[in-house]
C-alpha cells in the first residue's frame, strides 16, 4: 500500500449524515420558485455534486431563478439546515486515533465555505484539522477540483502522491483524479459499493474503524 501523510476528508455522508437538513433546503429553494417538491430518496442524487449543478443538472434552475434558489438555499442553511445534521458514529474516534497516528487531515467539500466551518465547529472537530476548504463561488472555487486545487497551495502539498481523498461519492474519485490523487471511498454515506468502485476507488471502508484499521492507526 502506498505511504500517504495527508488525508482531505468530504464532509457531507463522510464525517456527517447532513441529508435531512439539506433536503430541507432544497425543498425551501425549490417551494419559493413554486417547483415541484422531491421526495426524500428522488433527492438522494443531489447529495455529492456542488450545489449549482443539482440545481441546474437536476431541476433545469438557470440564471436569476438559480440565483433566487441559491440564496434560498444558504439563507435556510445558515439559519437552520447545519443544526439538522449529526456526527456520523465511530467519526470522532477515527479522526482522534488518525491524529495520533501523525497524519495532517483537512477538509474539501464543495459546501460552502462558511457552512462548513459552521458544521465543522457544531462538532467540536476543529482541533482535528489543518485546514478546512469549501466552495467560495465568488472566487472561482466550486467543484471538488476546484477545492483540491485550493487545498494542494493553502497546507501546501507538494507531493500529491503522499496525500488521500476520503469520500462517498463519485464525484470526489473525479475531483480528486484531476490532481493524481489517490480515494478511498466509504460506503457508510450516500454512494454506493459500485459507484464508488467504478469510479476508481482504491479502497473502500464499511466504517470509521476500518478506515483508520486501513491506515493503520
Amino acid at each position: 500500500m502506498r505511504t500517504y501523510d495527508i488525508l482531505l476528508f468530504d464532509l457531507d455522508g463522510t464525517l456527517t449524515d447532513s441529508a435531512p437538513g439539506v433536503y430541507n433546503g432544497f425543498c425551501a429553494a425549490l417551494g419559493s420558485l413554486g417547483m415541484e417538491i422531491p421526495t426524500f430518496e428522488d433527492f438522494k442524487k443531489c447529495m455529492g455534486p456542488p450545489l449549482s449543478y443539482s440545481f441546474r443538472t437536476f431541476f433545469g434552475l438557470e440564471g436569476e431563478r438559480l440565483e433566487a434558489a441559491t440564496k434560498t438555499y444558504l439563507t435556510y442553511a445558515a439559519a437552520k439546515g447545519y443544526t439538522e445534521n449529526s456526527l456520523i458514529p465511530g467519526v470522532e474516534e477515527a479522526l482522534r486515533r488518525l491524529n495520533a497516528a501523525g497524519y495532517t487531515l483537512a477538509v474539501a467539500s464543495t459546501k460552502a465555505q462558511p457552512q462548513v466551518e459552521s458544521v465543522i465547529r457544531r462538532f467540536g472537530l476543529e482541533p482535528y484539522f489543518r485546514l478546512l476548504a469549501g466552495s467560495k463561488d465568488e472566487v472561482g472555487r466550486s467543484s471538488k477540483a476546484d477545492v483540491l486545487r485550493y487545498i494542494i497551495d493553502a497546507l501546501p502539498i507538494p507531493d500529491v502522491s503522499r496525500a488521500l481523498m476520503i469520500g462517498d461519492r463519485f464525484y470526489d474519485v473525479e475531483g480528486a483524479r484531476a490532481w493524481g490523487i489517490e480515494t478511498l471511498g466509504v460506503l457508510y454515506g450516500y454512494g454506493t459499493a459500485e459507484e464508488l468502485g467504478e469510479a476508481g476507488a482504491i479502497h473502500l471502508s464499511a466504517t470509521p474503524a476500518e478506515l483508520a484499521d486501513f491506515l493503520g492507526a
